[in-house]
């Protein structure tokens, strides 16, 4: 089917056409109330090395190696189960992700969180950037680390306003609107076949027009003065033998 005979399709079932449409409409309507805008948040937070390594007057951003381990401790950390479930009670929405940042070559990790409205993503970025020090502090402290070599925690970068991501809530009207339309054009195309169908088999079947031969006829013998009795010769020669025999004899 071309598109000229689509067009022609849909203009012909325009009320299946219009049906289409409205529940097209809430379809989209029905995905975006499903799939609304998410917010996200981020903050980088610097693992600092301890005044042990650092020693009296150093600059602890040359002394970042070997603190790569640490890092990874509390990342994995943070993605526990029961990390999660601490972290996200204030709000059931919430998710996070605390990974090492690898567009960095030092010990910085990365808090991303997406909730549904930015207050409650800045509140949980909040929790979490406040949480790391204490966190890694509690780690160090379980294994009897002495005080000069407690490694510490310093914010890069955090955001003070959630952004917001409408990836997911495009996809899905994108989603929507295409089950839609396309259950539209195929609804239209095939009403119209059918209608088109039982109309083919309402009218008459009429064939091609058939010949009669026209009736044979006696051909015309010419007026009557051309044509002689057709028994005149005939009848002379039947009755020559008759006047023979009543003939006197000489």
């Amino acid at each position: 089917m071309s598109f000229l005979d689509l067009i022609a399709a849909l203009g012909r079932q325009w009320m299946v056409s219009i049906a289409g449409l409205l529940a097209t409409a809430a379809l989209v309507w029905g995905a975006a109330a499903a799939e609304p805008p998410v917010y996200t948040a981020r903050a980088l937070v610097l693992l600092v090395p301890s005044e042990q390594v650092v020693g009296k007057g150093g600059n602890p951003f040359l002394a970042l190696g070997g603190l790569d381990l640490p890092a990874r401790v509390v990342v994995a950390y943070y993605e526990s189960d029961s990390a999660k479930a601490q972290f996200t009670s204030g709000s059931p929405d919430a998710e996070y992700v605390v990974a090492i940042e690898e567009s960095t070559r030092g010990p910085v990790i990365a808090v991303d969180v997406t909730d549904e409205t930015p207050q409650r993503a800045l509140e949980t970025l909040d929790q979490l950037t406040s949480s790391i020090p204490v966190e890694l502090r509690r780690l160090q402290e379980e294994v009897d680390a002495p005080e000069n070599a407690i490694v510490s925690t310093l914010v890069l970068a955090k955001d003070e306003q959630a952004e917001a991501d409408t990836s997911g809530t495009v996809r899905m009207l994108i989603a929507a609107a295409g089950v839609g339309l396309v259950g539209t054009i195929v609804g239209a195309v095939a009403t119209d076949g059918m209608r088109r169908s039982r109309l083919r088999r309402r009218r008459p079947v009429t064939g091609p027009p058939v010949l009669t031969p026209p009736a044979s006829k006696t051909p015309d013998s010419g007026p009557p003065w051309n044509n002689p009795a057709p028994d005149s010769r005939d009848r002379r020669r039947d009755d020559t033998p008759a006047r023979a025999a009543t003939a006197e004899p000489w």
